[in-house]
Formats: C-alpha cells, sequence, structure tokens
C-alpha cells in the first residue's frame, strides 16, 4: 500500500515545497484539481463540464471555441471533440471525436462552421454543415495553411491564416478572396453600422512582441493599421462591442480601449499580471476578461468583470479554471470554454453564467 501510495505522497511534498520556496499560497492547490467537483455556481456562474458530473468521468482534454445561437442551442470544440447543446450547456452531445478543432461560428440553428487546424503544421481545413452537423463538406480544399481565426457574421465568411493567404467571402462563402496579414491573431467585425463603402472590420497581429491593429470600412477591400500607444506587451485578445467601441487584451493583465474606433485609445491594468485570453463585452461597456490560468501549480484568478468599459475590475472566478472563448448574447447570458488544469490530467470546461 505505501509503495503504490509513493507517487502521490512524492508529488504532494514537491507541490508544498513549491509553494513554500516562491512564498506565494495564494492559488497553489494542495489537491489534485481532477477530483474538485464540477458543477455548482461560483460567484454568478455555474461550472460543469462537456461529459456532465460523473466523479468518475476520466475524459481529458481542452476546449478552445464557443459560441451559441440562441439562449438553448450552442456548439463547442477544441481537442477533446466537437460537440452541441439543446439546453443551453447543461448537457452536450458529442459530433467529433477528438482532434486539431480551433474554432466554430453558427449562422442558422443548424448551420456550422468549423475550422481544423494541426499544432505546428502549415495545414488546416474549413468544414461547413447545413444539417445540425449530420454531414460536413470541405470549403477551400488544399487552400488553407494555417488556423488563425474563423468568424462568420450575416453573409461573411472569414479565416485569418496567420503568416499564410487569409481568405473571405461576403457573399455567404460562395465567392472567395484572399489577401495576406503576417502574424494575424484575431478580428472583429461589429456589424452595427454599414459604412458607405461597406461594413467595418478589425484585424489584430503581432509584430513581435508589439501589436499591431488594422482596419477596414468597406468589407475588405482597402486596409489602415491604426495607430496604439508605444511600449504594449504582446496580443492575446481583440473585442469590438461597436463599430467605435473596442478593447485589446494583453499580456501582463493590460488592456487598451478605444470609443472612437481606434483615433485615441485609453490604458487599464487588470489586478493581475496575467496574460489576457478572452474578453466579451456588451455596448454598455460592461463585460469579462479571461487570463491565463494553466499552470496546476501556481492556480490563481481565472475570470473578471468590468462595468465601467475596464477602469476597474472584479474578480469573479479562479481555481482550476482556464478559460480560452467567451461568448455572449447579452451582459448576463455568457458562456466560457476551456480547461480545468489539473494532475494527472485534465477535464474541458464550461462556464455558464447564472444570474
Amino acid at each position: 500500500m505505501i509503495i503504490r501510495l509513493f507517487p502521490i505522497i512524492f508529488f504532494s511534498f514537491k507541490l508544498i515545497f513549491h509553494c513554500f520556496s516562491f512564498g506565494v499560497w495564494q492559488g497553489c492547490p494542495l489537491v489534485f484539481p481532477i477530483q474538485e467537483k464540477t458543477e455548482g455556481p461560483s460567484q454568478g456562474f455555474i461550472i460543469t463540464n462537456t461529459q456532465g458530473t460523473d466523479d468518475k468521468v476520466t475524459y481529458s482534454g481542452q476546449l478552445l471555441d464557443i459560441q451559441f445561437w440562441n439562449e438553448q442551442i450552442g456548439w463547442t470544440c477544441g481537442y477533446s471533440g466537437v460537440y452541441k447543446t439543446m439546453d443551453g450547456g447543461k448537457t452536450w452531445q458529442k459530433m467529433k471525436n477528438e482532434g486539431g478543432w480551433y474554432h466554430i461560428q453558427l449562422t442558422s440553428p443548424r448551420e456550422i462552421w468549423l475550422l481544423e487546424g494541426q499544432h505546428g503544421k502549415a495545414w488546416a481545413r474549413l468544414w461547413h454543415s447545413t444539417n445540425d452537423g449530420e454531414s460536413w463538406e470541405e470549403i477551400l480544399p488544399g487552400k488553407l495553411q494555417g488556423y488563425g481565426a474563423l468568424y462568420c457574421k450575416g453573409p461573411v465568411r472569414f479565416v485569418l491564416c496567420n503568416d499564410f493567404a487569409s481568405h473571405w467571402s461576403i457573399d455567404g462563402g460562395k465567392n472567395w478572396k484572399e489577401q495576406t496579414f503576417f502574424g494575424s491573431l484575431k478580428m472583429a467585425i461589429p456589424g452595427d453600422v454599414k459604412e458607405r463603402m461597406g461594413f467595418t472590420i478589425y484585424i489584430l497581429g503581432s509584430k513581435r512582441p508589439a501589436p499591431y491593429l488594422l482596419k477596414s470600412i468597406d468589407s475588405g477591400e482597402t486596409w489602415k493599421e491604426i495607430l496604439l500607444p508605444p511600449g504594449l506587451p504582446y496580443p492575446y485578445s481583440l473585442f469590438f462591442a461597436t463599430s467605435w467601441k473596442g478593447w485589446i487584451g494583453l499580456d501582463q493583465g493590460k488592456i487598451v480601449a478605444t470609443e472612437d474606433g481606434g483615433e485615441t485609445w485609453k490604458l487599464y491594468q487588470l489586478p493581475t499580471t496575467r496574460a489576457i485570453t478572452a474578453l466579451w463585452f456588451d455596448q454598455l461597456g460592461r463585460g469579462y476578461a479571461a487570463v491565463q490560468n494553466n499552470n496546476y501549480l501556481q492556480l490563481a484568478e481565472s475570470m473578471f468583470k468590468t462595468e465601467d468599459g475596464g477602469k476597474s475590475w472584479k474578480m469573479v472566478l479562479s481555481g482550476a479554471k482556464q478559460i480560452n472563448a467567451l461568448f455572449g448574447l447579452s451582459y448576463k447570458k455568457v458562456w466560457g470554454a476551456g480547461a480545468c488544469p489539473g494532475l494527472p490530467t485534465a477535464t474541458d470546461l464550461i462556464v455558464i453564467s447564472n444570474q
């Protein structure tokens, strides 16, 4: 019995030594996070996963994206597979097995766009289903070499391919254009107004380590680089609630915000120095920021909320929760997807607002 328990005892001593050696107790797990109960309200949120709350579940994985069509119909995807829900995220049905499922978008209750990639390889595939995931058709076969971002809204279909040629369509995917945006990471198409020549698009990239932001007001025909404040750290996330009001999440817990389409910016600081992995805001400036929290030896804050556009923040989630993506229908109806870091393995994570 002692021999069988030795690995657990050794890990416990190692973990406690780690906490003492760094002089930090906050966030250090003294038990395996995998043993943590994964459902129940947590300051206005329900914490669960795609497998339910059975303590015997050993399924592992990580979710990378999530989107809902309404308060009931939603999809999520990641290394652990592709799933859909019909009850607001309480239960999930597995639609595809484990793989490199990086981004998912819905353009109707039964129409889904799914971007697949292989980590470290210049290879990607865009999948399209019009029958609720029963069958899939590959779009742009052989043309995609990156999987930086997927954005579908109205008739717009946009695939960002990092340092390779990106592809977009403004007619629902019938015709495609391509252009290269080096180091592109994230994009936003607010869609609240239509300019004289088309709609507004923002693309966030990095000229390591500094971020850069591109803006188009003619549906992607021409682009202008937006001047950002100097000395900003590496960018991780982007969100525009309107064509004028937007936020960029950066390393070191920093965030910059604009209310005039990028003409001027304000720099804010979250109560953390961790990278901001995901953002969501409404038009009044109320929103959430998820931060990097994937080191099981140093678990701490996971997500913050603001009610004043980012000037002040309050922590709402902490512990073994790494949130990679946020999606909201309103300030009180928000979902998050990610993973619960831990040993010997991790479980995927679903966060549901419960306000």
